[in-house]
């Protein structure tokens, strides 16, 4: 005996639920992200885009996960989890295009920039005139 052995929707009822579920993940999308031709308009990998894309994606993988659990009926999890996964094609292609060429584009490798500014503890020496702290002895004021 599985967990979905018994569902409490109606097979008819199943159907449905899973057609009503895959709509409101279609419009957890567009209302967190917006429309697919909005969003290939804008530059290609826009963090704010990729922010707003991963929020929709948990946000519906949430919806879908706790209707499958409450109606114990795996036609719900089916459609649902298929429209989040349509859902994520079509945005992630949307996001990752040019606008003027169309073709996808990899982020750039700018968008991870290092700490360049950072200086190991041992070189910065003392803190409010500490006595031998950071002095590079390896002792830090033990």
């Amino acid at each position: 005996m599985g967990f979905f052995d018994k569902s409490v929707l109606k097979p008819e009822g199943s159907v449905v639920s899973g057609i009503a579920v895959a709509g409101t993940v279609y419009a957890i999308y567009s209302m967190e992200v917006g429309p697919v031709s909005q969003v290939q308009m804008t530059d290609a990998n826009h963090p704010a885009l990729e922010t707003s894309r991963k929020k929709a994606g948990y946000t519906a993988f949430i919806l879908v996960s706790a209707l499958t659990l409450i109606t114990r009926d795996g036609n719900v999890g089916i459609l649902g989890y298929g429209s989040i996964i349509a859902m994520e094609v079509a945005y992630r292609h949307g996001i990752m295009a040019d606008p003027i060429s169309g073709i996808m584009q990899p982020p750039s490798p700018s968008k991870y920039v290092p700490a360049e500014n950072v200086v190991n503890l041992p070189q910065q020496g003392s803190p409010a005139g500490v006595p031998g702290w950071g002095a590079g002895d390896g002792t830090y004021g033990y």
